[in-house]
């Protein structure tokens, strides 16, 4: 009687043992662990940011100025608005009042060279470097726009992602130096720390609206650049429309 019992006892272990084997080996193995993409950090974005539109071969800008008046000679600029064409070439309209008055004064770089039309003839002329406010220089790829929001765009900040024109957008919200800023708007801003407000289509990076805002002009009233960019890789022949004495 014993050794049928034991028997039975090890049949019933043996089968438990078996049906436990094809358990696991019906059981689905586990999926594997998807390894996360790390998230970009703001600066790391607004880096990408100035990389992305830097690349583009030609835009289309517009720069409002509001705020304490920006004085050019003996008027005020008031807008800028014209076609940039990589690596140095920009064709632009500048909008300029004195008194009453509002005029329209064109200007053209090509390589280094700034020509620019005469208020009141609207005859073409050469200028000496200096001599004038070259758009071109805030694009320069070296220290222009581009370059500061690579390495000049300081406490950067991600605000949100914000729907501009139909276009999801990162906005992101920092400061940039004065000093690194001078010089690239014929010392038109720059007072101090300018803060900086980003806006950047999602899917191409490249920025679409930038506002900057030299808050050490004027406590009340400062010094306030709206950029756009638009067109991307538009079509754009910018020439000499004079020739220029050496």
């Amino acid at each position: 009687m014993d050794e049928e019992v034991t028997v039975r006892y090890s049949w019933s272990l043996l089968l438990l043992l078996l049906l436990a084997v094809l358990a696991g080996c019906s059981s689905t193995p586990p999926a594997p662990t998807a390894t996360p993409v790390p998230t970009p950090t703001p600066r790391e974005l607004g880096v990408a940011i100035g990389q992305a539109t830097q690349a583009a071969e030609s835009a289309h800008f517009t720069i409002d100025l509001s705020g304490k008046p920006i004085m050019v000679s003996a008027f005020t600029l008031t807008r800028i608005e014209g076609d940039l064409k990589r690596p140095d070439s920009v064709l632009a309209i500048l909008t300029v009042a004195t008194g009453s008055t509002v005029a329209e004064i064109r200007t053209a770089s090509v390589a280094g060279t700034q020509y620019m039309t005469n208020p009141l003839t609207r005859e073409w002329g050469c200028l000496a470097e200096g001599d004038g406010f070259n758009p071109a220089v805030l694009f320069d790829p070296q220290v222009g726009i581009e370059q500061l929001l690579q390495n000049g765009f300081d406490e950067v900040t991600l605000v949100g992602t914000e729907d501009l024109n139909g276009v999801a957008s990162y906005h992101l919200r920092g400061s940039m130096s004065g000093e690194k800023l001078l010089p690239i708007s014929m010392g038109m801003l720059g007072t101090g720390p300018v803060t900086v407000d980003l806006w950047a289509d999602q899917a191409t990076m490249r920025a679409t609206k930038m506002v900057l805002v030299d808050t050490a002009s004027d406590a009340t009233n400062p010094t306030t650049w709206t950029l756009t960019f638009s067109d991307y890789g538009k079509m754009v022949d910018v020439r000499a429309p004079v020739e220029c004495a050496n």
